[in-house]
This record gives structure tokens, sequence and C-alpha cells, in this order.
């Protein structure tokens, strides 16, 4: 499973540390140390945004959104194209929320990477785009093309896309019926490792089981295969940043989070 590291060490061929930091007349040690500041924090971002349905809608309304952000992923990296920035910025507050925690998280990764809060500021809209184009491209491999290519073109309303969100989110676990389970059990006993056949003992034992159990009632259909929450899963995997952070950083980083979190949560109750 790949994560934001890995997405950030492929981008534009693996030269994206060097293409950044002849962007930005820095050092491409400096380049790395300012992509690895700042993960976190879109790490923490998209997996805060990933706990309800409508981060969820955020996350894949933006990605829909970064088919210009996957090209540049690609690219070989000659310069950065404005509307690349403003995409960037663009996934930074649909993330993010508002200027002034974006602002704030330039401001403590440049602390981090070592450099002036300025050129964090102009590198952090970059990173993002490059990183959205990553997810881009996974989220389009996960089985999530169809929606992203809805959103490329307009369509997939929010009532559409939250319909389906909201049936995933709202379906309970899927229990097996405990009579197949102990079929199985039986039919393992009985018949080792080979494929049980129809009439065997494991079916005798079974439906004598389920009878017991369930008053007779047929057994639950099995569960249907859900392509939507297999890619979301898998998308959701690409949240984790995928490099050890140290303690002191993380815990600044949901600091900041919880800080900025805590008016907003005041105002909507």
């Amino acid at each position: 499973m790949i994560n934001l590291f890995d997405i950030m060490q492929g981008a534009q061929g693996g030269n994206a540390y060097q293409n950044l930091a002849s962007q930005f007349g820095i050092g491409p040690q400096q380049a790395q140390q300012a992509v690895e500041a700042v993960l976190p924090a879109i790490s923490l971002g998209l997996q805060q945004q990933a706990q309800t349905i409508e981060g969820w809608q955020n996350i894949l309304s933006t990605l829909g959104q970064s088919q210009n952000s996957a090209q540049f992923y690609d690219s070989d990296g000659d310069g950065i194209p404005d509307h690349l920035e403003k995409e960037g910025t663009n996934a930074l507050g649909s993330m993010f929320g508002g200027p002034e925690m974006t602002q704030a998280i330039a401001q403590q990764a440049a602390q981090f990477a070592g450099l002036p809060a300025t050129i964090m500021q102009q590198m952090l809209p970059v990173i993002t785009a490059m990183v959205m184009g990553g997810l881009f491209k996974g989220a389009a491999n996960s089985g999530l093309g169809g929606i992203l290519g809805q959103m490329m073109q307009g369509g997939a309303a929010q009532g559409g896309l939250g319909g389906m969100l909201g049936g995933m989110f709202g379906q309970g676990m899927n229990q097996n019926n405990p009579g197949n389970v102990f079929g199985n059990m039986m039919g393992g006993m009985f018949g080792g490792q080979q494929p049980q056949q129809p009439g065997g003992l494991g079916d005798m034992f079974g439906n004598i089981l389920n009878t017991m159990m369930t008053g007779g009632r047929p057994p639950e259909p099995p569960p249907q295969a859900d392509p939507l929450g297999a890619g979301l899963d898998m998308l959701k995997g690409m949240f984790e940043t995928g490099k050890h952070v140290q303690s002191t950083q993380m815990d600044a980083w949901q600091e900041m989070f919880s800080q900025f979190s805590r008016p907003r949560d005041g105002q909507s109750g």
C-alpha cells in the first residue's frame, strides 16, 4: 500500500525534490525536508475528513478537480504552472477550511524544515497539488475512476454521491450466519481441506445447528461485494504519512488541529 511519502518519492519520475528546489531556489535536501515537514499535516487533514460522509464528499470532489495535478505529477517538471498553484490552494481550502489554518501550517512546517515561512507558504500549494495528483491516480486505480470521471464532467451531484456514501456508512458489520460457521468448521473437521461436497456431514451438522440457532429461518444471503467501500478503504490507506514523524512534531500538529477545531465547534453548537 502506497502512502503520502511514497507518492512524493515517485512524483515527476522521482525528480520532485530536485524540481521543487530549482523552482524555489533552495537545495534538494531542503526541498525534501519541506515536504517531510508538511506531509503529517496533510495526512491529518485527510484522515479527519475521512471520518464523515461530508468529508469524503470534499475529498472526492477535490480529487475530481485534480486532473491537472495528476498530469503534473507525471510530468518531468518544467516549472510550476499557475493553474497548479490554484488547484493546490483550492485543495488546501477544502482540507483545512480557511487561509488562517493554511498559513499556520506553513509557519509550523517552516520551523520543522528550517526554512523561511515565506518560502514554505509558496511551496505548500505546489506540494499539496503533487499529493492530490498522486492520490487522483491512486483513486482511479482503486475502483473509483467512475466517480472521479463524473466529478470531472460536473456530474455526480452531491445528493447522488451522498446517497452512495450514506449507504456505505449506514451499513453495519455483516455477520456470518452462525450455522454456516459451524458448518464450515464441521466440514473442515470431516473433510480436511478438500472442498465440501453437497450433502456431506458438514452440511448436515450445519443445517441442524442453523435450525437450532435461527429457529428454522432461512440463512441470510452472503454480503454483496462493495467496490465503492473497498476503493475508499484503499484510498484511505494512502492518507498515511508513511515516514516516521518525531513525536514532538506530531504532538504539535495535533495541538494545532485541536486549537483550530474548537472555535468552529463552538460556533456550530
